[in-house]
């Protein structure tokens, strides 16, 4: 069994496709959108390491993994600690993976006053996301959809104080934590303001509003306010540009809160998406969601059957995006990215 047979031919560009999403046209096949991070590093033939620090060797990552795959949206980002980074986290580096926190900012209350919307010509990683997101634009942003992506108000505040405190202050200190909340929030519009300058898409990330974490009460407290405001500005000021969200793992209890935020377009994880599209795909545009593990250690036959599944759950298709649930894994096979585009060019059409 093969799943290079009976590919259908695509007449129809990257950014083109996605076009027709915002103008409310049939694209000729759904759009694919693997969520291709450090993954790109590889792609390039450079250490996740030189991905994570030259901001030049990042955006040309992303073009190599956009040669080499034509995939639909081109993704800047590599941990969803960049903002918190820039400050004041600290954070380990590693050749082969992704940064991890190393020391949180906050380490009591007092310290909030520390906290500032950073400088984006200067502090943390802020200038490599600003320079990748230039390089990617000026090579292939007329070619495909070029974002750039970052924590959310509530998955900033994870990152300049631990997760296991911020859940514990939402019902001990709900005031600090929304003072907290509202610095993140002052710089997440900041960080849409530089990435618009730089005629790219942003895209919030809020994993740390997983119903896993979150529950819907507190989800309507403390993460869709603060959401809304960021999708607000980007319908302000954007052109026209969506407001675009992922959430990973678990979010069905989150659903309504999360429509409440005001995004046009939902990246989905751990979730059936056929349900996600009769709860909300009135509102929203889905995107999903392959699982990543699966990506990683599954043969193309396994990926093109799941993602078979996943399109035909989401019946005419209308407002919908196939792709990864989560990041790409790092050493996915090149061959299992193919068979998820593949997929889409094979399940997702609207020309016939």
């Amino acid at each position: 069994m093969t799943t290079t047979a009976a590919i259908p031919k695509d007449s129809q560009g990257s950014l083109e496709r996605v076009m027709c999403y915002l103008q409310g046209k049939k694209p000729q096949r759904v759009a694919c959108f693997p969520l291709i991070l450090n993954h790109a590093a590889r792609v390039h033939g450079i250490s996740v390491g030189t991905y994570n620090r030259n901001g030049k060797a990042m955006g040309q990552s992303h073009v190599s993994a956009f040669r080499r795959y034509g995939n639909d949206l081109i993704l800047i980002f590599s941990t969803t600690s960049t903002l918190a980074e820039s400050m004041g986290t600290k954070m380990n580096f590693f050749e082969e993976d992704a940064p991890q926190i190393a020391e949180s900012f906050i380490k009591q209350h007092s310290d909030l006053s520390k906290v500032k919307v950073p400088d984006f010509n200067k502090d943390g990683r802020l200038p490599v996301y600003m320079e990748a997101t230039e390089v990617a634009v000026k090579e292939v942003g007329s070619e495909v959809c070029v974002s750039t992506v970052f924590g959310g108000p509530f998955t900033t505040a994870a990152a300049l104080y631990p997760v296991e405190l911020l859940t514990r202050e939402l019902i001990k200190n709900p005031k600090w934590v929304h003072e907290l909340l509202e610095v993140c929030t002052q710089a997440g519009i900041k960080f849409i303001d530089e990435i618009l300058a730089r005629k790219a898409l942003p895209i919030i990330v809020e994993p740390i509003g997983s119903a896993s974490l979150v529950s819907p009460k507190h989800f309507r407290e403390f993460v869709t306010p603060y959401l809304k405001r960021l999708s607000d500005h980007v319908h302000n000021v954007g052109g026209g540009m969506p407001a675009v969200l992922h959430i990973c793992g678990k979010t069905t209890p989150n659903w309504t809160p999360m429509l409440e935020s005001g995004f046009d377009i939902w990246s989905l994880d751990n979730v059936d998406l056929g349900q996600a599209k009769a709860a909300a795909g009135h509102r929203v545009a889905l995107v999903g969601n392959v699982v990543p593990a699966n990506l990683l250690k599954n043969t193309p036959e396994e990926i093109d059957a799941e993602a078979r599944g996943i399109c035909g759950k989401m019946g005419d298709k209308a407002g919908f995006i196939l792709g990864s649930g989560c990041e790409v894994p790092i050493n996915t096979p090149p061959e299992n990215i193919d068979a998820l585009i593949n997929a889409a060019r094979k399940y997702g059409r609207y020309d016939n």
